[in-house]
C-alpha cells in the first residue's frame, strides 16, 4: 500500500479520536493549557525570585521548593482516594479555586515564609487537581486508543503552554516581578468557569463505579500490587533527576550573574518547543514499540543529557547547554506521556483515583531534588551533582526492568494443579 495513504489513514484515525472527546475532556485540556501558559510565565523564575528579592542561600530556596512538591505527595493519594469514593467533579472545581487562593498569597507575599507557605499550597493545590483530572479522562473515554489520545493531548497543551509561557513573560517584563503570580491565579479561576460549564452538560450521564473500600483497604490492594510499587518507586527517582534540570540547574547558573534569565528561558523554549514539535512524530515513530521498551529509550537519553551538564564548565557557549536540553527533552517526551498510560493500564476501573493519585508518590523525587541539589552544590558543584543523577537514572533503569518482569509475572495464566 502507497505509504502517503497508510499515513492519511493514521491521520483519519487520530482525528476520529480527538473528535471523541466531551466537554469535561475539552475543559482539561483548555484549562491544562491555559493554566499551565500563565505558570510557566512565573514559575521557573522563582529560583530568582527568592534569591533577588530575600537574599536567601542555594540551600533555603531548595528547601522552599521542595515544600511544593512534598505537600503534593503526601496529599495526592488520599485526594485520588476521595474522588473514586466521593466523585471527580466537586473536588476539580474546589482544587482550581484552591489554585487561586494559593497564587494570591504569592502575589501578595512580602515575607519569605508567606513564599514557603505559598509554595506548599501550590504543591497541595496540584496533588487535589492532577489525579482526578487524568482519572476522569480514562472514566469518559472507555476505548484504550481514544484514551491514551486524550492524555498525550493533555501532556502537549502542558508542553505547549510551556514553551510560550516564558517567552510571553519575558517580552511582558514578568520574569521575577511578583504582581505576574496574579495571572495564574486569574486561569485558574476560568479553569474552574469551564469544569463548572461542562459538568452541567453531562449532568445526567451515568457516573463510573465508585470504591466501597475504605482507605486503609485501598491501600492494601496497591501494596499488593507489586510492580506497580516498583513502577512509582523508578519514576520517584527520574522525577528526581529530572527536576534538577527546573531548580538545581537554575541555582548552578546564577554563576553567570545577569546572563542566566536569559540562558535559562532559552533552555525552556528548547526544552518544549521539542516536545511540542516532536511528541506526535515520535509517537508515530515508536507505536510500535512496548511501553517499557520507548520507557527504557527515555532513560537513557536523560542520563546522557545529564552526563553533558556535568562535562561543560560554567562559562561554556551557550549552545552546549541548549544541546544538552535537546537530548533531555528528547527523552522527556517519551517518557512522560508514557508514565500515564503505564498507571492507566494498571488501575482498576473503580481505582483509578487511587493509582492515579500514588502515582503522585512520585512527587517525593520532586521534593527531595531542590534540597539535595542545594546541598549537592554547596558542597560538591554542579558537575558531581549532575554525575551523581546520571547514576540515579541507571538504578531507575534498571528498576523498570524489574517492574516489567513482574508484570509480566502477572499476567502468564497460573497453571491448572494436577489430580
Amino acid at each position: 500500500m502507497n505509504p502517503l495513504i497508510v499515513q492519511s489513514k493514521i491521520k483519519d484515525i487520530e482525528l476520529s479520536h480527538v473528535r471523541r472527546f466531551s466537554a469535561p475532556i475539552w475543559a482539561v485540556l483548555i484549562g491544562t493549557l491555559l493554566t499551565r501558559a500563565s505558570f510557566f510565565m512565573v514559575w521557573p523564575y522563582m529560583a530568582v525570585m527568592l534569591h533577588r528579592k530575600f537574599g536567601l542561600s542555594e540551600i533555603e530556596i531548595g528547601t522552599i521548593m521542595s515544600l511544593a512538591a512534598l505537600g503534593g505527595a503526601v496529599v495526592a493519594l488520599y485526594v485520588g482516594y476521595l474522588s473514586d469514593k466521593l466523585g471527580r467533579k466537586n473536588l476539580l472545581i474546589i482544587s482550581c479555586l484552591a489554585h487561586v487562593a494559593t497564587f494570591i498569597i504569592l502575589a501578595e507575599a512580602d515575607q519569605s515564609w508567606l513564599y514557603a507557605a505559598g509554595a506548599l499550597m501550590a504543591g497541595i493545590s496540584r496533588a487535589m487537581l492532577e489525579p482526578p483530572a487524568r482519572a476522569m479522562i480514562s472514566d469518559l473515554l472507555p476505548e484504550i486508543p481514544v484514551r491514551e489520545m486524550a492524555h498525550q493531548v493533555r501532556y502537549y497543551c502542558i508542553n505547549l503552554g510551556a514553551a510560550f509561557g516564558p517567552l510571553v513573560g519575558l517580552q511582558l517584563g514578568f520574569t521575577g516581578e511578583q504582581s505576574s503570580f496574579y495571572l495564574v491565579a486569574l486561569a485558574y479561576l476560568i479553569y474552574s468557569v469551564c469544569f463548572i460549564l461542562a459538568f452541567w452538560q453531562i449532568r445526567n450521564t451515568p457516573q463510573p463505579p465508585k470504591n466501597a473500600q475504605n482507605f486503609s483497604q485501598t491501600l492494601k490492594v496497591l501494596a499488593r500490587d507489586k510492580a506497580f510499587m516498583v513502577l512509582i518507586l523508578a519514576n520517584t527517582l527520574v522525577m528526581y533527576a529530572y527536576l534538577h534540570q527546573e531548580t538545581s540547574l537554575v541555582q548552578y547558573l546564577n554563576g553567570l550573574g545577569d546572563k542566566v534569565i536569559a540562558l535559562y528561558t532559552s533552555m525552556i523554549f528548547v526544552n518544549a518547543s521539542v516536545i511540542v514539535l516532536l511528541q506526535f512524530p515520535l509517537l508515530k515513530l515508536l507505536s510500535g514499540w512496548s511501553l517499557y521498551r520507548r520507557v527504557y529509550l527515555g532513560v537513557a537519553l536523560f542520563a546522557s543529557a545529564f552526563v553533558l551538564y556535568a562535562s561543560f564548565p560554567l562559562d561554556a557557549p551557550e549552545w552546549y547547554w541548549l544541546l544538552a536540553t535537546f537530548v533531555l527533552s528528547l527523552g522527556e517526551v517519551i517518557l512522560f506521556p508514557t508514565f500515564n498510560l503505564l498507571i492507566d493500564r494498571a488501575a482498576p476501573d473503580h481505582l483509578r483515583g487511587a493509582y492515579f493519585g500514588a502515582g503522585n508518590l512520585a512527587s517525593i523525587g520532586v521534593s527531595l531534588s531542590p534540597l539535595a541539589g542545594g546541598i549537592l552544590l554547596s558542597l560538591y558543584g554542579g558537575p558531581a551533582l549532575f554525575l551523581s543523577t546520571a547514576c540515579v537514572l541507571v538504578v531507575a533503569g534498571y528498576l523498570y526492568r524489574c517492574s516489567a518482569r513482574l508484570q509480566q509475572q502477572n499476567s502468564e495464566p497460573v497453571p491448572a494443579t494436577q489430580p
